[in-house]
């Protein structure tokens, strides 16, 4: 049964996900069917950046976020095409091998790292999920803007 209210409320979300968004900003819809949504952001000038959420008990947990090269591959923080999102000081997506993951990984409310980390383990989940921006497209949102600024 929980299986089947985390699919309803993924699919509730991921419904919401307009076509005409998605193409306006440069997104790529590779995967979106339930518990896996997996993205791919472009911008002129920047290597695209590929998110695949991981949403198994979707919204009781967050998802886990993993931040991927276009070809699937994972972020390399040191390599020059991949760098640039982790070189304006302090930001969301951390450089740094995630304790439980050991990759990169995105340090926001709402991703699974973020509220797993040894760091954030007062903030959880519990506390944001229900609220405005804290639904799928909420946090894709988020992303996709500070990932945006981060590549100009």
């Amino acid at each position: 049964m929980l299986r089947e209210l985390s699919k309803a409320a993924f699919d509730r979300d991921v419904g919401r996900l307009a076509p005409r968004l998605a193409k306006r900003r440069g997104w790529t819809v590779l995967q979106a069917e339930y518990p896996v949504l997996d993205i791919v952001f472009r911008h002129a000038g920047a290597s695209p950046l590929r998110l695949r959420f991981t949403c198994d008990h979707w919204d009781e947990q967050p998802p886990a976020i993993e931040l991927l090269r276009e070809d699937g591959s994972v972020v390399q923080p040191g390599s020059v095409e991949d760098g640039r999102m982790f070189s304006h000081g302090k930001s969301i997506f951390n450089p740094s091998a995630h304790p439980i993951t050991g990759k990169p990984f995105v340090c926001m409310r709402g991703a699974r790292e973020f509220h797993t980390h040894s760091s954030h383990l007062g903030e959880v989940w519990d506390s944001f999920r229900g609220r405005s921006g804290n639904d799928l497209l909420g946090l894709l949102d988020q992303l996709w803007k500070t990932w945006k600024v981060s590549v100009q």
